[in-house]
């Protein structure tokens, strides 16, 4: 007989191989975070573990042994978590996930009548190796210079150009100097028009996963492009050129990188020279009030 209970310190040793790391990290840093683990014939079997918002949550991780996988299992669990958390006063209950990497959610999300909304946003996500080969990796840069030699004073204009036209930074560029080694800047007229910003390696978002082989890489490269006052539609393959030309020379093929980018040229572009195609993400939301 399977049951689902809120993990503590008192049973996690059970259920700790079972739940990524990055997921304890983020859970420290950020806070309102909740794991239940899932046992069957009093064995740990499997994890769910959501995030707090107001009064909504958020999915992060579902995890359950593939012995149990397609037995109905997690839909029982799942069914109890969601009952306690709407007697708990919590409205929804969503999950981001990419459809194709993710097809246990999907169908998961639509067996219990989950509202899906796809977003505008394409999500690439590919190997330094697979950027030394591609078109770009050829084409000559035009106006493109790294952002660690960008003059001080042109440095400051790009970041205030970032922090007024990019509304869905959630942090402060012109204060990470974690950005700065292989991120590129183009420039019109020797004025800073476009940048195609390149973070370090850090503790990525972590979508939706019944696998434990499909972890998104921790070391990923966060990769984010924009531009402004341009016409030039070429200005995003010559940020992309001159990062292959870093890649060759200062990164390993296994390197990973990812990024989200706005459908239309830009996702053409990428898709085109990158010879690798952009995934929609989907917000799944349920309302626990119709249970």
């Amino acid at each position: 007989m399977a049951f689902i209970e809120e993990i503590s310190p008192a049973n996690l040793y059970a259920f700790d191989e079972m739940i990524p790391n990055i997921l304890k990290v983020q859970a420290l840093n950020e806070g309102g975070y909740h794991f239940y683990g899932i046992s069957e014939s009093n064995q740990a079997a499997g994890v769910v573990v959501f995030v707090e918002r107001a009064d909504a949550a958020e999915i992060k991780y579902l995890y359950i042994l593939p012995y149990l996988r397609g037995t109905g299992v997690m839909d029982g669990m799942l069914m109890e978590l969601f009952t306690e958390l709407r007697d708990a006063g919590y409205k929804t209950i969503s999950a981001r996930y990419i459809p194709e990497e993710f097809e246990n959610f999907v169908n998961i999300s639509r067996r219990f009548g989950f509202s899906e909304n796809v977003l505008d946003l394409a999500y690439f996500r590919f190997n330094a190796g697979d950027i030394k080969k591609c078109r770009a990796s050829f084409y000559e840069p035009r106006g493109i210079m790294r952002l660690k030699y960008l003059p001080e004073e042109k440095k400051k204009k790009l970041f205030k150009i970032i922090d007024k036209n990019m509304s869905t930074t959630m942090y402060d560029i012109s204060s990470m100097e974690e950005v700065l080694p292989y991120s590129m800047v183009y420039l019109e007229n020797d004025e800073p028009r476009g940048a195609l910003i390149v973070e370090n390696p850090r503790i990525t978002m972590l979508p939706t996963s019944d696998d434990l082989t499909k972890f998104p890489e921790p070391e990923a490269f966060d990769l984010v492009l924009f531009f402004v006052g341009t016409t030039t539609l070429k200005a995003p393959l010559y940020l992309l050129s001159g990062l292959c030309r870093i890649i060759q020379k200062e990164l390993s093929d296994n390197v990973v990188m990812t990024g989200y980018f706005s459908e239309g040229h830009v996702t053409r572009l990428l898709e085109g020279s990158l010879g690798i195609k952009g995934h929609k993400e989907v917000c799944a939301t349920l309302d626990l009030s119709e249970l």
